[in-house]
């Protein structure tokens, strides 16, 4: 997408310095772009990059990185979509999918058996023990133990988590909820752990013990763990959430400003998934030599719902960052009188497996990550409609069959935590898909019939506005302008017609949709929907959701 444009915008330049003729078209024809080819420009060159935990907070919480402007999202297309990318891949949001394959997410097989894969490494990042194993092909894969206090929950949560994000479209790589036998343990002749002064030696028996001794142990002896594949390539580290890879050719949006990494902080928010951040991230170089490109991985999803990986999540988390100051000072200026509301919070008495997680409390809105995210604090209200619409994809039950997917032994652990997610997301849907005018998915006909639909009402969470009022243009594709006369029509339906004397010798047509609700006055900011003559009718190419008040 960036480079075809750069390519129109010198050659626009080059004319408009030799005839003086307007600026380029508003629209070209292959609009609107549905795979940005972000894998163009060699990568070859990229190097992996270190990150470290105390730097992340320092920075993040201290500093501000990023560029903080108030901005649209700069990598959508003219239908305010994101494109296909080495970030993203429209799954649930572009077309329907089935449970199943929902349920499946990222795996390329139902189940998987680690009997007899030998050991060839410690873990040595994060705080969940575990260690590395390779498959018959010599596949790299890492085992992950929850912990003795909450056996099944963060391997379950991990599983969960993967799934729904790889539905909504973001790289994951291949996971499973495994059993491992002691028994059948094997550790290769070469595999090495890291001893108390950082040096690597031989791993021995007794290394592995000491990670079982930190793991939940099963009644039938075995260990509950979950195995994760290794990405394709070669790691390059972690990516950030603001700037660009100085080393990455292809990187030109900043990630402040990339919309799925906004938009997100809505699905972080729905799944409490307070460890999202860059050093929960991956890029993995691909490709072969001279046509290498950086592919851009989430991953680590142990501590989302009521899981802290190692422990039950803590009251704090997704209430408040580690260090916020208005909450500190408050309960030092009234010498500890004052007690921060989430403390209050009562859980209820559930299984270990489910750890802390509820759904009364939670407000979208003030739901926080453990310490700031330059692109969760730059979401706008159209980014936040953007992951709510892809929320609203996962139904009741959808949701209950992910649940499945975490092989939970309790029963009524499962159906808490499927009762608690569907209605955390309840509330995504009615705070972010009303938080801007929700026009949607709208059509004209070859006989000039329009029709669109309205998010919120149809997920069930605002009722019908009183009217539409729709603006009707013609449009002037090679100035970005509207011509000649307007005409409005008020309606009681998401339908309309386009004027004839609007729609005649047009090759574009634009239309103004205000929403009119007594209770949603943001919505009468209107949704400009451009329409281009095509043989077989009209072809959506542009729509601008206007926001009230903000910048664009």
């Amino acid at each position: 997408m960036f480079f075809r444009r750069l390519l129109v915008a010198a050659v626009a330049a080059l004319a408009l310095t030799e005839t003086g003729r307007s600026a380029a078209p508003r629209f070209y024809p292959d609009d609107p772009i549905q795979v940005d080819r972000d894998n163009q420009l060699d990568a070859g060159k990229a190097t992996p990059i270190e990150g470290s935990n105390g730097y992340d907070f320092g920075e993040q919480t201290f500093l501000k990185p990023g560029d903080r402007r108030n901005i649209r999202a700069v990598n959508i297309n003219t239908m305010d979509e994101v494109p296909d990318s080495s970030w993203f891949t429209n799954r649930i949001g572009r077309r329907d999918m089935s449970i199943a394959e929902i349920v499946r997410g990222p795996n390329s097989v139902d189940t998987i058996n680690v009997d007899g894969w030998p050991i060839v490494r410690d873990k040595t990042s994060g705080i969940t023990p575990g260690y590395r194993i390779t498959d018959p092909s010599g596949r790299l894969y890492q085992i992950k133990f929850d912990p003795p206090s909450n056996p099944e929950m963060a391997s379950s949560a991990e599983v969960i988590g993967a799934a729904i994000y790889h539905a909504i479209g973001y790289n994951i790589v291949e996971g499973h909820v495994v059993e491992i036998d002691p028994e059948k343990i094997v550790i290769a002749p070469n595999a090495t752990a890291v001893d108390m002064t950082g040096r690597r030696r031989p791993m021995t028996r007794e290394d592995v013990d000491k990670l079982l001794a930190r793991a939940a142990r099963l009644p039938n002896g075995k260990y509950r763990a979950t195995v994760s594949r290794f990405a394709e390539g070669s790691p390059l580290g972690y990516f950030k959430y603001y700037g660009t890879r100085p080393d990455d050719p292809n990187d030109i949006h900043p990630h402040e400003h990339r919309r799925e990494l906004r938009g997100s902080r809505v699905l972080a928010a729905w799944l409490n998934h307070d460890d999202s951040r860059g050093l929960n991230s991956l890029d993995m170089l691909e490709g072969p030599a001279g046509a290498r490109f950086v592919r851009h991985y989430m991953f680590d999803f142990g501590s989302i719902m009521g899981s802290g990986s190692v422990f039950a999540q803590v009251p704090r988390a997704g209430n408040e960052y580690i260090l916020e100051w208005g909450p500190a000072l408050k309960t030092l200026a009234t010498l500890g009188l004052y007690v921060r509301p989430w403390i209050l919070v009562d859980y209820p008495n559930t299984s270990p497996a489910v750890g802390r997680f509820e759904s009364e409390f939670f407000d979208p809105v003030k739901w926080r990550p453990e310490y700031p995210n330059p692109a969760f604090d730059l979401m706008r209200p159209d980014d936040a409609f953007w992951g709510a619409r892809l929320v609203a994809r996962f139904s009741d039950e959808a949701i209950r069959a992910i649940v499945a997917k975490g092989h939970y032994s309790d029963p009524e652990a499962a159906r808490y935590i499927a009762d608690t997610l569907i209605k955390r997301r309840d509330k995504v849907l009615k705070t972010w898909l009303t938080g801007v005018n929700p026009i949607v998915n709208p059509r004209l006909t070859v006989s000039g019939a329009l029709t669109f639909e309205n998010a919120a009402v149809a997920a069930g969470v605002a009722t019908t506005p009183t009217a539409y009022v729709l603006t009707w243009s013609k449009f002037d594709n090679a100035t970005g302008t509207t011509v000649g006369d307007t005409q409005e029509v008020r309606v009681t339906e998401a339908r309309g017609d386009v004027p004839a004397a609007i729609a005649q010798g047009a090759e574009f047509v634009s239309v103004a949709i205000r929403s009119i609700h007594p209770d949603f006055p943001d919505w009468q900011a209107p949704v400009n929907v451009y329409f281009r003559k095509a043989a077989d009718g009209w072809q959506p190419v542009g729509l601008d959701r206007q926001l009230s008040g903000a910048a664009e």
